[in-house]
């Protein structure tokens, strides 16, 4: 028999503002390896890097087991905002969007990413309170981008060239 499922929608938001122009936030941005430190593999499957169209399978190492997400570029303007879908490779366990928006904030740049995704996941044994699991999974979830971010901004500041 399989676990129960818990199905929720992940709407998160993360901002950090970093000491440097969009172009420069901007050219480290799709290089996820750099500043994600979840991301274990990186595969362009079509397109042109950060162009629409383009489709990426990012394997990610969350924990104990490597999820493979879908990535494709829906829309991009240069330095400005970029979205993507954001699918698990299943096809059922996460689907939704990321958007990336970069700001001029006085010198500097203020990068927003927001998640809105739906999610379809097996409850970890014990749990039995989906909304609390849902609250939780936004928790964790934000609390990890915002970590991503602040590694994306400490690399863009160092100013090691990409």
């Amino acid at each position: 028999m399989s676990p129960p499922r818990a199905e929720f929608d992940l709407a998160i938001r993360s901002r950090i503002g970093i000491d440097a122009p969009a172009d420069a936030v901007w050219a480290h941005l799709s290089r996820l390896q750099a500043w994600k430190s979840s991301v274990v593999s990186l595969e362009r499957l079509s397109g042109q890097p950060d162009a629409e169209g383009e489709t990426l399978r990012v394997g990610q190492r969350p924990g104990d087991v490597t999820v493979n997400m879908i990535m494709r570029t829906v829309r991009v303007q240069r330095p400005g905002w970029k979205i993507q879908t954001l699918q698990t490779e299943d096809g059922d366990a996460t689907n939704g969007y990321v958007v990336y928006t970069l700001d001029a904030e006085g010198e500097g740049t203020r990068l927003s990413c927001d998640v809105v995704a739906r999610c379809r996941v097996p409850l970890p044994p014990g749990v039995t309170d989906v909304a609390a699991f849902a609250q939780q999974a936004n928790a964790s979830t934000l609390a990890k981008l915002d970590a991503d971010h602040a590694a994306l901004k400490a690399l863009v500041e160092s100013g090691r060239p990409c």
